[in-house]
């Protein structure tokens, strides 16, 4: 177990979660604590707090008064973390909590903290995968002087050049242009990974859910959000509305390559403990509906060979799931074993054309040798 990295519930959420009705959250899933469970792979989501008793509190009563719905899923709620005595001490066990339940297979939700977590999460992963994919839902683009220590402003930094971060595919979405230094955008383009402004979102919003389908870690800073939403009033009013968050947080829970969802950056308002429960509810919402693409099933697909200035492009269409997915069909280009990657039916329209998509030659970039 990991009983000594968490705290037990207050007084109060022990009262409160007395009090919901039978079909709400507090009342069918498994709270450290209050219930007795062994960690296994019988679980499927499981949710910890890095911020303090009272933020954590308010998260709790709202997200443990919404619906169960019909999830079949089963949730664990380990509560607070303790701090350690050192900085070192908790990203010690924030690196042992997260390796442990992702060896169960078990999608890990962290409230609280900031973007610097991203570099903890990708210590504790990094053993287990060749390479991981990383998504960021912020304002700002982390990129700034690495050689201080990491922070909110300098995480991706020290991720890209930190040769042991096995950081292979980075995409920021939702970031303003107005907040963000033309240098730090051009280097993010110049090394393939993708950038989403809040206006590219809009304009087309779908085209994230295969870059999302393809994340092993979504860090999602809550001020992306507009600040009245969140009730914070240093942050711009220009941000993501809450029906985008809540979609976005949907498109993170039905990826099946989705190991930890990271929710930062959180306000104490209760506007934003509101927004939070809610995305955070989205989430899981999404992993109980996730459903695999097993390639090896010729007959869940639909298949489309396409050759474009030389390039031999195979797309499928799930006949379930309606997603699409691309294969570069030249084995000997390949540099990973996964040379199936997820696409958007636009691509497949634009290959038609002639055209291989910005997104389609990315990645490409990043597997061929």
């Amino acid at each position: 177990m990991l009983d000594q990295y968490f705290t037990e519930p207050s007084q109060k959420i022990l009262e409160f979660r007395n009090t919901v009705e039978t079909s709400t959250i507090g009342r069918n899933i498994k709270i450290f604590g209050i219930d007795n469970f062994e960690i296994n792979k019988d679980y499927s989501v499981a949710i910890f707090s890095l911020n303090g008793d009272q933020e954590s509190e308010k998260f709790r009563e709202l997200f443990y008064s919404f619906s169960y719905s019909s999830w079949k899923i089963k949730i664990i709620d380990f509560g607070i973390l303790k701090r350690g005595y050192s900085e070192t001490d908790t990203k010690f066990a924030i690196e042992e909590i997260i390796d442990r339940l992702s060896s169960f297979g078990i999608l890990v939700i962290c409230v609280g903290g900031n973007s610097a977590l991203t570099n903890t999460v990708c210590d504790a992963l990094k053993d287990n995968f060749d390479y991981l994919n990383i998504v960021s839902v912020d304002k700002l683009i982390g990129i700034n002087d690495h050689k201080n220590s990491i922070d909110n402003n300098n995480y991706l930094s020290h991720l890209i050049t930190n040769d042991n971060s096995k950081l292979n595919f980075f995409c920021n979405i939702g970031y303003l242009r107005h907040l963000n230094q033309i240098e730090k955008i051009d280097l993010v383009k110049k090394i393939n990974f993708d950038l989403f402004s809040l206006g590219d979102l809009r304009s087309n919003f779908d085209e994230v859910e295969p870059i999302l389908r393809d994340a092993n870690i979504l860090n999602f800073s809550l001020e992306s959000l507009q600040s009245n939403i969140i009730n914070f009033k240093l942050t711009s009013p220009n941000g993501l509305s809450a029906h985008e968050a809540c979609k976005l947080s949907r498109y993170a829970g039905l990826s099946s390559s989705m190991k930890v969802v990271m929710f930062g950056n959180v306000k104490s308002t209760l506007e934003c403990n509101y927004i939070l429960s809610e995305i955070v509810w989205y989430t899981i919402e999404g992993y109980n509906n996730r459903h695999m693409d097993d390639f090896s099933k010729d007959h869940d697909f639909n298949y489309y060979n396409i050759e474009v200035d030389g390039h031999n492009l195979r797309f499928y269409q799930n006949k379930i799931s309606n997603r699409w997915w691309v294969e570069y069909v030249d084995k000997l280009m390949v540099s990973y074993k996964k040379d199936i990657i997820p696409c958007s039916k636009n691509d497949y329209k634009l290959a038609q054309s002639s055209i291989i998509s910005d997104r389609i030659i990315k990645r490409l970039k990043n597997k061929i040798i």
